[in-house]
C-alpha cells in the first residue's frame, strides 16, 4: 500500500465567507499527468471535514479516511462550511443544507479547475448528505457518483 505523503490547503471565497478547502494524495500532482479520479466529502453538522475524514491518531493507523481513498489513487478532498473548522462565518445564522450546497457550488468548480478532472465523486454524511444531494440536483453535469450515509 501506498503512503499518503502528499496534502495541501487552500481558502475558496463564497461571497464574504472564507472557505477552507483541504486536499490529500499519495503524492504530488505533477504537471502533463492525468487527472486521477477526485473524491469530496462532505461533512455534516456536528464537526469539520478535516477532523471527520482525516482523523490522525499518533501511533494509530487506519483511521483516516482521506488516507485510504489517496492510498488507492483518489485525489481526495473536503471542505469547512461556513462556520466550522477553519472556515469563516458570516454571521447571518448558522450553516443550514442550503448555504453549505452554495459552499459547494463554490468549492467543486475550484477543485475540478486545480485537478483537471470534469466531475467529482461526492460522499456526504449525516447532514453533509443533504448538502451533497442538494448540490447533485442542481448540478449532475459535475458529479459522477454521488454516495450518501447516515442521512437524516
Amino acid at each position: 500500500m501506498t503512503i499518503v505523503t502528499w496534502s495541501e490547503d487552500y481558502f475558496v471565497q463564497r461571497e464574504d465567507v472564507r472557505l477552507y478547502v483541504y486536499r490529500k494524495r499519495a503524492t504530488a500532482p505533477t504537471e502533463g499527468e492525468s487527472p486521477r479520479p477526485v473524491l469530496m466529502l462532505v461533512h455534516g453538522s456536528t464537526v469539520s471535514g478535516r477532523n471527520t475524514y482525516d482523523l490522525q491518531v499518533p501511533g494509530g493507523k487506519d483511521y483516516s479516511v482521506m488516507d485510504h481513498f489517496a492510498e488507492r489513487g483518489y485525489d481526495v478532498w473536503t471542505v469547512d462550511h461556513e462556520g466550522y473548522g477553519r472556515s469563516s462565518w458570516s454571521g447571518r445564522g448558522n450553516s443550514d443544507v442550503k448555504t453549505g450546497a452554495r459552499d459547494l457550488e463554490a468549492v467543486i468548480p475550484f477543485v475540478l479547475q486545480k485537478t483537471g478532472a470534469s466531475q467529482v465523486n461526492l460522499f456526504g454524511s449525516s447532514s453533509g448528505a443533504l448538502r451533497a444531494c442538494l448540490y447533485t440536483q442542481a448540478h449532475p453535469g459535475t458529479v459522477s457518483r454521488l454516495a450518501i450515509s447516515a442521512l437524516v
